[in-house]
């Protein structure tokens, strides 16, 4: 008769008891998903289980220790993440993707995956519910088991999220807390701006939390001078949120060719959406703090408005302003032209002044009428009140006896 290898009885035994403490099975594949308490276990301190994929990627790309990577570092680390989010279940939102598998579908290089893998851990973006283990390390771990055959086992994760914590309401003053407090400062801050004192006895200066210049000016004016610059920066950074990550004085560095060149506030914003040949920019970005670098993506879009000779075209109130003057012109030279034609036939055109926009919308004034003459009765009561005036002057010029 033949029986069950020992081997195997041991293996299905082994896996059965597996299950049913752990809900770890010992193949490949996740034939039994892990039990809720192991993946509650496993989440770290501070984090909780990622309600979606999609949440946890928006999660990652706000984080400020995300924000505050390099380019190259930011775009491998999103790469590592998505992939691994992809391969995640939608009910326990464990993924259990192979280290090979993530270097094949990514490109990156088998270091590069494992560093970015170990910061997602350490940090607590992604909790280990098990460890990836080899064949060498699992042969013959326990007493009369030998390897199972399987071949290597892949590491189980659990994709985790930051939890949410409420201030007390006592302190809680949502007026007084600034709108992107995820996005690192992209430039250093102005000189004035500083806290360090630059002597050795000299008490630091306390910081502004508002700048020096009004954010008011115009949208539609002509900045002329250097502080009418900054202030039409500062207008930027109300209108726009991007610029708020920059300072005015660096806005102003950043644009000083288009502002030369007479560009108002409108013609910037309106150089941001759209190209010179009125088609419009795509955005790839939900919100302005998925953008990594602000200063490049304004250099971007506004260098569609620099010509081959790195002149400046024109903006959008100047291509109007020269279209409105063609049209007076030729209007003008009509009118000459009719003039010409009268003036040879004899006759003579009344050149009337043409009225300004306020005249032209001002309401028409009555017609002018005589002044009307006093009659009999009120001469009488003017007369009868100069009198009474008199007497009371002469009663307060007698003295009093």
């Amino acid at each position: 008769m033949t029986g069950t290898p020992k081997s195997a009885r041991q293996r299905r035994r082994r896996d059965e008891f597996r299950s049913a403490f752990t809900g770890v099975s010992d193949i490949p594949n996740l034939a039994v998903a892990p039990s809720r308490a192991l993946i509650a276990a496993s989440v770290p301190r501070g984090m909780r289980r990622s309600p979606s994929q999609r949440a946890f990627l928006r999660a990652l790309k706000e984080a400020p220790e995300v924000l505050a990577l390099r380019s190259d570092g930011y775009s491998n680390l999103l790469r590592v993440a998505n992939d691994i989010a992809f391969h995640a279940d939608w009910t326990t939102m464990c993924s259990r993707p192979t280290r090979a598998g993530i270097v094949e579908r990514t490109g990156l290089h088998v270091d590069t995956v494992k560093r970015w893998v170990r910061w997602l851990r350490v940090r607590g973006w992604l909790g280990t519910v098990e460890e990836g283990t080899t064949v060498r390390f699992r042969k013959g771990t326990r007493a009369g088991l030998d390897d199972d055959g399987y071949g290597n086992r892949a590491a189980v994760w659990v994709l985790c999220v930051p939890r949410q914590t409420t201030p007390p309401p006592h302190d809680h003053h949502p007026a007084d807390q600034p709108e992107d407090t995820t996005a690192p400062p992209t430039v250093s801050p102005h000189r004035g701006e500083t806290t360090d004192p630059s002597h050795a006895r000299e008490t630091p200066t306390p910081t502004r939390t508002h700048s020096r210049i009004s954010p008011t000016w115009g949208l539609h004016h002509t900045p002329r001078t250097k502080r009418d610059r900054l202030a039409a920066c500062e207008r930027l950074r109300h209108e726009a949120t991007p610029f708020r990550r920059m300072t005015g004085w660096y806005l102003r560095h950043l644009l000083k060719p288009f502002l030369d060149a007479g560009w108002t506030v409108a013609d910037v914003l309106h150089a941001l959406d759209v190209r010179p040949d009125d088609s419009r920019w795509t955005y790839t970005w939900l919100s302005s703090s998925e953008l990594r670098h602000v200063p490049g993506w304004v250099r971007y879009r506004l260098a569609a408005w620099i010509d081959a000779d790195g002149q400046v075209l024109a903006s959008r109130s100047q291509r109007k302003a020269a279209a409105d003057a063609r049209v007076r012109a030729s209007q003008q030279a009509w009118r000459d032209e009719l003039h010409a034609i009268a003036a040879a036939a004899g006759t003579e055109l009344p050149r009337a002044p043409r009225p300004s926009r306020a005249e032209a919308l001002a309401p028409p004034l009555s017609p002018a009428t005589e002044p009307v003459a006093a009659n009999a009765a009120f001469r009488a009561a003017r007369a009868e009140l100069e009198r009474r005036r008199r007497e009371r002057a002469v009663a307060a010029a007698k003295p009093a006896r």
